[in-house]
């Protein structure tokens, strides 16, 4: 009999490793299947001993070891991919099981009898690795650019018998990436991402193990497990994108998580954008990294760009008036319609309002179970024989819905007023304005599924003289330019509350310049503002560096490592969290405050942030890196209750 060591892969669960028993000898590395409470889960082995070594431990043991059900085949990932995992786990106080599930493909874990098995030998070259020097690299350039030079990569890689992994955020950067990339190579280029089917992700991985050809994946980052062990580049290709960072537990950064595994194999690493972080800027600042080019600091340019203060918008009458649509827009609108060109209006909200107020004391209307603003939204029955008029409060947080016909809780007054402009709102504006024109709705209210989406954008695209209206989920589909853009608030994006917000709207701004291809109208009430006469101008260093001066004055990233940790209780409970807080970190001069979210169902939510030196806790690229074993140790203390987040998007 033997005892085997199994780390269990599993999200929630807390202890790193298990025991079990087996009447067999299990190969270590190997994924089995083991009893965990009620439901049988998988593991990795990570240590086997014959029962006779530890026969004295087993008969004074206070517990029975439960059985292994079965084994289902070999890990398809690497060890290097597992000790990238290793480092993960203490980066974000999370454990191995849990990294790998975030990171790992189900599909490949529930079919492994169906993957075929890496034929390189995994021990290879141990120490040639360990001595070789691995090199970091940014290309901050325009996409043309920035594709010409990949394709000079990796023609380069392929004479040197090297493959090359370019990992994307999103499913559409494949797609634009696979017909830039492919011409001439297209036999060697394997595609990944968690939308194929699994007939489709299970034969492309084969295939891409069997290949004896030096090879380009274009993947998610859940693909980078691929153990391809001749991959001797990795490119995080439009690395600005929040899409990079996991929403839910542990949190994980996939550009991090990338950066730990090529220090690990000591493979070449690129960051390319046309607008890199300002971390990623400042590290090559310091040194830290190299560059392919000098980075440029430029977006690209629409034909025109044409700033609107909407404070001087006038009616028919020549009296003030607020508008949805300026003049401009509206005659940029009308010419469009006139020659058959597409339209693009863009808004940072959904549905018609996202605050409503009343006009008598003041009080924002707030949703009765978690106590955040709720949206106000017009009817989706638009494409239906007949158009239903109706509007509803509605919270994007908990979903709870009711009637428009509600007072102030405060004062109970009628006299409520929605403020802000989102694209329900614009959507009947458009509409009162242009009744016979095609007009489509791209929100995550409107578009609910993948095939929602792109069957909007091809519509939009084979419907000449259409007017699109959509959120940031938009810019996920469109794959080729529009004739005309208007950005229908830039007040939207300045009023969000995050140290992050400059990147934002450099980005946001990025996409529109190099989508437009004639009119580009910015709408506003703040034409003055210095990060719009920086984007005019077109040279966004003067911005960068505003920005990092900001950063450092406020004790924001990259001058400060952000922890953020949520706590959601009952009042009492809350209580004891923030003295638990106080006990276990007070020395790290905790910020604990409310959550922009503030109650849900009962329960009242706050965050804690602390900021520490990031040498406290550095990313874990070398041995030679060590991560504060106190705050380690405190953090580690915190029950599943907390939720932990290195790295945050925002404090919120």
């Amino acid at each position: 009999m033997y005892i085997v060591t199994v780390i269990p892969i599993q999200k929630g669960f807390q202890k790193e490793n298990l025991s079990y028993f087996s009447p067999n000898d299990i190969p270590l590395g190997s994924i089995i299947s083991v009893p965990l409470r009620s439901k049988n889960i998988d593991g990795i082995v990570i240590n086997v001993e014959n029962a006779r070594d530890q026969k004295f431990d087993l008969k004074n043991a206070d517990f029975q070891l439960k059985k292994v059900v079965g084994v289902k085949g070999h890990s398809p990932f690497s060890p290097a991919f597992f000790k990238a995992c290793e480092k993960m786990r203490d980066y974000t106080v999370s454990n191995t099981g849990t990294i790998i599930k975030s990171l790992l493909p189900a599909i490949f874990l529930d079919n492994l009898k169906n993957l075929k098995t890496s034929r390189a030998n995994d021990d290879i070259a141990g120490e040639e690795i360990l001595n070789l020097k691995q090199e970091k690299l940014i290309f901050q350039a325009l996409t043309p650019d920035r594709l010409s030079w990949y394709r000079t990569l990796i023609r380069e890689a392929f004479a040197k018998k090297e493959s090359v992994f370019i990992c994307v955020p999103t499913r559409f950067d494949i797609e634009q990436l696979n017909s830039e990339l492919t011409k001439g190579i297209s036999q060697y280029v394997f595609s990944f991402h968690s939308d194929l089917s699994k007939k489709t992700l299970i034969n492309t991985y084969n295939s891409c193990i069997e290949e004896t050809h030096p090879i380009l994946i274009i993947g998610t980052g859940m693909f980078l497990s691929i153990p391809r062990h001749d991959i001797k580049t990795i490119i995080i290709e439009h690395e600005s994108s929040d899409a990079y960072k996991q929403f839910g537990r542990p949190f994980v950064d996939i550009r991090s998580f990338a950066e730990i595994l090529s220090s690990i194999n000591k493979t070449k690493l690129i960051f390319g954008d046309t607008l890199l972080r300002p971390d990623t800027l400042y590290r090559h600042d310091q040194g830290e990294l190299g560059e392919v080019a000098s980075p440029l600091f430029r977006l690209p340019q629409a034909e025109r760009q044409i700033v609107i203060d909407m404070k001087d918008e006038v009616d028919e009458k020549g009296a003030k008036t607020f508008a949805i649509l300026s003049n401009t827009t509206k005659k940029m609108i009308s010419y469009a319609l006139e020659h058959n060109e597409s339209v693009l209006l863009f808004t940072i909200r959904k549905g018609l309002a996202g605050v409503t107020v009343c006009n008598d004391c003041g009080y924002t209307l707030l949703c009765p179970n978690c106590s955040t603003p709720v949206v106000l939204y017009g009817s989706k029955q638009r494409n239906a024989t007949k158009i239903v008029n109706s509007r509803i409060f509605m919270c994007n947080k908990c979903g709870h819905k009711e009637t428009t016909e509600v007072r102030c809780a405060e004062c109970q007054s009628w006299n409520l007023t929605p403020l802000g402009i989102g694209t329900d709102r614009v959507y009947d504006e458009v509409k009162k304005t242009y009744p016979e024109a095609k007009i489509i709705q791209m929100d995550k209210e409107v578009i609910t599924t993948d095939k929602e989406a792109h069957e909007a954008i091809t519509s939009f695209y084979k419907n000449p003289g259409s007017i699109l209206i959509g959120t940031e989920m938009m810019f996920s589909y469109i794959n080729t330019e529009v004739t005309h853009s208007a950005i229908i608030s830039l007040d939207g994006l300045l009023s969000i509350p995050s140290f992050n917000i400059t990147q934002k709207i450099l980005h946001i701004m990025e996409k529109l310049h190099d989508i437009t291809k004639r009119n580009l109208i910015i709408q506003t009430r703040s034409p003055d503002n210095t990060i719009l006469e920086h984007i005019m101008s077109g040279n966004v260093l003067p911005l960068y560096r505003e920005d990092l001066k900001e950063r450092k004055q406020y004790g924001y990233p990259p001058f400060k490592r952000l922890i953020k940790i949520t706590f959601a209780g009952s009042g009492a409970e809350t209580e004891k969290a923030r003295t638990f807080i106080d006990k276990f970190l007070g020395g790290y001069e905790p910020q604990v405050f409310s959550a922009f979210i503030g109650k849900v169902k009962g329960q009242y939510v706050t965050n804690t942030v602390i900021k520490i030196d990031p040498n406290l806790w550095p990313l874990l690229t070398d041995d030679k890196k060590i991560i504060s074993e106190h705050l380690k140790e405190n953090l580690y203390r915190l029950s599943p209750s907390f939720s932990i987040n290195v790295d945050p998007e925002d404090l919120l």
